[in-house]
């Protein structure tokens, strides 16, 4: 199977990437964004669209917020009240420079809603479920509670292949460690939801042999 558009992370993941430490020296949150999606080619910009339109229509402040608060490690957090204000905003902004893109050149980015790897994605984060509050625990400067429910609501409401990506994001900002054979269940799950090859390989650092 080839895989996506990118070797490495895309969408609302990706662009929280870029939320670490020293993000408030490039400028606002706003600006952040509006810089991301004004530079990174256009299918980073229809994925993030798509993460940001499905998180927002989903209408659960709540769980959105503690995924984006975990994807950042806690550098960027959103009040409940502000998280569907915020993917709704990122939404709108990639919209806006998709206008005028080829139609044909959009539709052929679009990718499969991977149904059929929920219940998959759901059983990875049930398994890990414990481990990850245990790090998150430890290795967090703030009390982030509800991860795990978030992580599972998003797979089974939203979109499992965002979950997938959102519990990547959390096992890494919060050092979670990781036993070799869930490892090998990640780069299978990764191929079949046609991942590039860093996707999941970067956090095999934290696999606990």
């Amino acid at each position: 199977m080839n895989s996506r558009f990118t070797e490495d992370d895309f969408g609302v993941t990706h662009l929280a990437s870029l939320f670490h430490q020293d993000w408030r020296a490039g400028g606002s949150g706003g600006e952040l964004v509006a810089g991301y999606v004004n530079e990174m080619p256009i299918p980073y910009i229809h994925a993030l669209a798509e993460d940001a339109s499905a998180l927002a229509a989903s209408g659960a402040a709540g769980p959105l917020a503690t995924l984006w608060e975990c994807a950042t490690g806690s550098n960027h957090r959103l009040d409940a009240d502000a998280a569907l204000a915020w993917f709704q905003n990122i939404a709108s902004i990639s919209g806006s420079r998709l206008i005028g893109v080829d139609q044909a050149k959009i539709e052929s980015m679009h990718e499969s809603s991977y149904d059929e790897l929920r219940a998959r994605v759901v059983l990875e984060i049930d398994q890990i479920g414990s481990g990850l509050n245990e790090a998150i625990e430890k290795n967090s400067w703030v009390k982030l509670p509800g991860v795990v429910a978030s992580l599972r609501f998003c797979a089974t409401d939203v979109s499992p292949d965002l979950a997938f990506r959102f519990l990547l994001r959390a096992i890494m900002e919060y050092s979670c460690s990781i036993q070799r054979i869930q490892y090998e269940r990640f780069i299978e799950l990764g191929r079949d939801f046609a991942y590039g090859e860093f996707v999941v390989s970067r956090v095999e650092y934290l696999v606990d042999d």
